[in-house]
Protein backbone atom coordinates (compact mmCIF):
# COMPACT_ATOMS: atom_id res chain seq x y z
CA UNK A 1 0.00 0.00 0.00
CA UNK A 2 1.68 3.45 -0.66
CA UNK A 3 2.63 5.16 2.14
CA UNK A 4 0.27 8.58 1.39
CA UNK A 5 -2.80 6.46 0.90
CA UNK A 6 -1.85 4.42 4.26
CA UNK A 7 -1.96 7.34 6.20
CA UNK A 8 -5.30 8.54 4.86
CA UNK A 9 -6.53 5.17 5.92
CA UNK A 10 -4.76 5.47 9.69
CA UNK A 11 -6.21 9.36 9.60
CA UNK A 12 -9.21 8.23 9.47
CA UNK A 13 -9.55 5.30 11.58
CA UNK A 14 -7.76 7.78 14.23
CA UNK A 15 -11.29 10.32 13.33
CA UNK A 16 -13.92 7.30 13.61
CA UNK A 17 -12.14 5.99 16.70
CA UNK A 18 -12.22 9.71 18.54
CA UNK A 19 -15.86 9.76 17.47
CA UNK A 20 -16.92 6.93 18.46
CA UNK A 21 -15.39 7.40 22.11
CA UNK A 22 -17.01 11.01 22.40
CA UNK A 23 -20.39 9.45 21.34
CA UNK A 24 -19.66 6.85 24.65
CA UNK A 25 -18.62 9.23 26.54
CA UNK A 26 -20.68 13.20 26.33
CA UNK A 27 -19.44 16.23 27.01
CA UNK A 28 -20.56 17.48 30.20
CA UNK A 29 -18.88 21.08 29.40
CA UNK A 30 -21.00 23.88 31.56
CA UNK A 31 -22.80 21.63 33.93
CA UNK A 32 -22.99 21.71 37.33
CA UNK A 33 -24.26 18.50 39.28
CA UNK A 34 -25.94 19.87 42.69
CA UNK A 35 -27.02 17.81 45.57
CA UNK A 36 -26.00 16.48 49.21
CA UNK A 37 -23.67 13.75 50.33
CA UNK A 38 -24.49 11.27 47.32
CA UNK A 39 -24.08 13.72 44.97
CA UNK A 40 -20.61 14.28 46.73
CA UNK A 41 -19.92 10.93 46.35
CA UNK A 42 -20.41 10.88 42.44
CA UNK A 43 -17.97 13.86 42.32
CA UNK A 44 -15.11 12.28 44.11
CA UNK A 45 -16.00 8.88 41.57
CA UNK A 46 -15.62 11.37 39.05
CA UNK A 47 -11.63 12.37 40.24
CA UNK A 48 -11.19 8.72 40.90
CA UNK A 49 -11.59 7.90 37.40
CA UNK A 50 -10.31 10.26 35.95
CA UNK A 51 -6.87 9.40 37.93
CA UNK A 52 -7.07 5.67 36.32
CA UNK A 53 -7.45 6.97 32.91
CA UNK A 54 -11.41 6.15 32.37
CA UNK A 55 -12.89 9.56 32.64
CA UNK A 56 -16.30 9.81 32.84
CA UNK A 57 -18.86 13.22 32.90
CA UNK A 58 -16.30 14.99 31.31
CA UNK A 59 -16.12 18.72 31.73
CA UNK A 60 -18.27 18.65 34.59
CA UNK A 61 -18.43 20.68 37.98
CA UNK A 62 -19.77 19.74 40.80
CA UNK A 63 -21.49 22.13 43.50
CA UNK A 64 -22.10 19.45 46.36
CA UNK A 65 -22.73 20.00 50.20
CA UNK A 66 -23.07 17.75 52.82
CA UNK A 67 -26.73 17.49 54.28
CA UNK A 68 -27.70 20.36 51.79
CA UNK A 69 -31.37 20.16 51.94
CA UNK A 70 -34.03 20.85 49.82
CA UNK A 71 -35.30 24.06 52.21
CA UNK A 72 -32.07 25.35 51.38
CA UNK A 73 -31.54 25.00 48.08
CA UNK A 74 -35.64 26.59 47.74
CA UNK A 75 -34.61 30.28 49.76
CA UNK A 76 -33.81 33.02 48.11
CA UNK A 77 -31.29 33.65 50.98
CA UNK A 78 -29.24 30.87 52.95
CA UNK A 79 -30.45 29.90 56.66
CA UNK A 80 -27.47 30.55 58.85
CA UNK A 81 -25.39 27.86 60.70
CA UNK A 82 -27.12 25.40 58.09
CA UNK A 83 -25.67 23.88 55.18
CA UNK A 84 -25.28 26.39 51.88
CA UNK A 85 -22.81 26.70 48.70
CA UNK A 86 -19.58 29.00 49.72
CA UNK A 87 -18.20 30.74 46.58
CA UNK A 88 -15.99 34.23 46.61
CA UNK A 89 -15.85 33.26 50.64
CA UNK A 90 -19.33 33.89 50.97
CA UNK A 91 -22.43 31.63 51.44
CA UNK A 92 -24.47 32.29 48.69
CA UNK A 93 -28.02 30.95 47.30
CA UNK A 94 -28.19 28.02 44.80
CA UNK A 95 -29.67 30.55 42.17
CA UNK A 96 -26.71 32.63 42.94
CA UNK A 97 -24.17 29.78 43.13
CA UNK A 98 -25.06 28.60 39.29
CA UNK A 99 -25.32 31.86 37.97
CA UNK A 100 -21.97 32.56 39.25
CA UNK A 101 -20.64 29.29 37.73
CA UNK A 102 -22.25 30.34 34.32
CA UNK A 103 -24.53 27.03 34.41
CA UNK A 104 -25.68 25.81 31.42
CA UNK A 105 -27.14 22.41 32.71
CA UNK A 106 -27.64 21.79 35.97
CA UNK A 107 -28.41 18.20 37.35
CA UNK A 108 -30.29 18.63 40.56
CA UNK A 109 -30.24 15.99 43.40
CA UNK A 110 -32.54 17.21 46.64
CA UNK A 111 -34.81 16.08 49.15
CA UNK A 112 -33.20 12.62 50.61
CA UNK A 113 -32.13 15.28 54.09
CA UNK A 114 -35.96 16.66 54.07
CA UNK A 115 -37.00 12.76 54.56
CA UNK A 116 -38.45 12.94 51.11
CA UNK A 117 -42.20 12.47 50.69
CA UNK A 118 -42.29 12.81 54.62
CA UNK A 119 -44.27 15.79 54.11
CA UNK A 120 -45.12 15.48 50.41
CA UNK A 121 -47.09 18.88 49.66
CA UNK A 122 -44.51 20.91 51.28
CA UNK A 123 -41.60 19.10 49.54
CA UNK A 124 -43.37 19.90 46.34
CA UNK A 125 -43.82 23.36 47.13
CA UNK A 126 -39.81 23.72 47.98
CA UNK A 127 -39.50 22.40 44.55
CA UNK A 128 -41.21 24.40 42.82
CA UNK A 129 -39.73 27.53 44.21
CA UNK A 130 -36.06 26.27 43.79
CA UNK A 131 -37.19 25.42 40.11
CA UNK A 132 -38.85 28.80 39.27
CA UNK A 133 -36.13 30.90 41.51
CA UNK A 134 -33.32 29.15 39.81
CA UNK A 135 -34.81 29.93 36.36
CA UNK A 136 -35.58 33.40 36.65
CA UNK A 137 -32.02 34.27 38.20
CA UNK A 138 -30.18 31.72 35.32
CA UNK A 139 -32.14 32.17 31.97
CA UNK A 140 -31.88 29.65 29.59
CA UNK A 141 -30.35 27.40 32.14
CA UNK A 142 -31.44 23.48 31.16
CA UNK A 143 -32.26 21.91 34.49
CA UNK A 144 -32.86 18.55 35.25
CA UNK A 145 -34.36 16.89 38.28
CA UNK A 146 -33.00 14.00 39.53
CA UNK A 147 -35.20 10.92 41.22
CA UNK A 148 -33.81 10.78 45.14
CA UNK A 149 -32.33 7.42 45.30
CA UNK A 150 -33.90 4.25 46.84
CA UNK A 151 -33.28 3.37 50.47
CA UNK A 152 -32.36 -0.36 51.74
CA UNK A 153 -35.06 -2.51 52.86
CA UNK A 154 -33.68 -2.88 56.35
CA UNK A 155 -32.50 0.76 56.70
CA UNK A 156 -36.24 1.92 56.77
CA UNK A 157 -37.81 4.25 59.75
CA UNK A 158 -41.25 6.12 59.94
CA UNK A 159 -40.25 8.90 58.18
CA UNK A 160 -37.17 7.63 55.44
CA UNK A 161 -38.38 5.08 53.43
CA UNK A 162 -39.26 3.34 50.43
CA UNK A 163 -42.67 3.97 49.84
CA UNK A 164 -42.70 7.83 50.73
CA UNK A 165 -39.19 7.84 48.39
CA UNK A 166 -41.63 6.44 45.59
CA UNK A 167 -44.10 8.87 46.26
CA UNK A 168 -41.78 11.76 45.99
CA UNK A 169 -40.44 10.93 42.82
CA UNK A 170 -43.81 10.26 41.15
CA UNK A 171 -44.83 13.80 42.51
CA UNK A 172 -41.17 15.18 41.20
CA UNK A 173 -41.71 13.92 38.01
CA UNK A 174 -45.16 15.70 37.12
CA UNK A 175 -44.25 18.71 38.54
CA UNK A 176 -41.00 18.78 36.36
CA UNK A 177 -43.80 18.22 33.44
CA UNK A 178 -45.60 20.92 34.45
CA UNK A 179 -42.91 23.65 34.62
CA UNK A 180 -40.96 22.28 31.72
CA UNK A 181 -38.08 21.05 33.16
CA UNK A 182 -36.29 18.15 32.79
CA UNK A 183 -36.53 14.65 35.31
CA UNK A 184 -34.75 11.81 34.83
CA UNK A 185 -35.31 8.91 36.87
CA UNK A 186 -32.50 7.34 38.82
CA UNK A 187 -33.48 5.27 41.28
CA UNK A 188 -34.91 1.91 39.41
CA UNK A 189 -31.57 1.37 37.65
CA UNK A 190 -30.26 1.26 41.47
CA UNK A 191 -32.95 -1.28 42.91
CA UNK A 192 -33.55 -5.07 43.60
CA UNK A 193 -36.64 -6.68 42.44
CA UNK A 194 -38.48 -5.36 45.16
CA UNK A 195 -38.10 -1.97 44.83
CA UNK A 196 -35.58 -1.44 47.36
CA UNK A 197 -31.83 -0.18 46.97
CA UNK A 198 -29.73 -3.26 45.77
CA UNK A 199 -27.22 -4.46 48.44
CA UNK A 200 -24.39 -4.24 46.38
CA UNK A 201 -25.13 -0.76 45.55
CA UNK A 202 -24.69 0.22 48.61
CA UNK A 203 -22.03 1.35 51.16
CA UNK A 204 -23.52 2.04 54.47
CA UNK A 205 -26.65 -0.53 54.08
CA UNK A 206 -28.65 2.27 54.14
CA UNK A 207 -28.62 5.44 51.63
CA UNK A 208 -25.00 5.77 50.08
CA UNK A 209 -23.48 4.46 47.02
CA UNK A 210 -21.48 1.41 46.60
CA UNK A 211 -18.51 1.76 43.52
CA UNK A 212 -20.93 -0.49 41.64
CA UNK A 213 -23.83 1.56 42.60
CA UNK A 214 -22.18 5.16 41.86
CA UNK A 215 -21.40 3.15 38.28
CA UNK A 216 -25.02 2.86 37.23
CA UNK A 217 -25.54 6.03 38.48
CA UNK A 218 -22.81 7.70 36.26
CA UNK A 219 -24.16 5.57 33.26
CA UNK A 220 -27.34 6.30 33.95
CA UNK A 221 -26.65 10.09 33.48
CA UNK A 222 -24.63 9.78 30.40
CA UNK A 223 -27.07 7.59 28.61
CA UNK A 224 -29.74 10.98 28.81
CA UNK A 225 -27.27 13.41 28.12
CA UNK A 226 -26.65 11.44 24.86
CA UNK A 227 -30.33 11.15 24.55
CA UNK A 228 -30.22 15.04 24.50
CA UNK A 229 -27.35 15.83 22.00
CA UNK A 230 -29.18 12.63 19.77
CA UNK A 231 -30.64 14.66 16.61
Amino acid sequence: MPMKRALVLITCLMALCLAVQAQANPSFEGTVFVGDSIMQQIGRYRLEQAERGSPVLAGARFLTISSYSLYQGSRVTPVKHKPAPRLRGERVSLPDALHIMEAQRAFILLGMNDEAGSKLDTHMLLYTRLIERTLKRNPGLRLIALSVTPITKGAQTQKLNQQNFNAFNTRLEALCGELGVGYLDVATPLMDEEGFLRPDFSSDNRVHLSKAGMQVFVKTIEAFALGQAAP
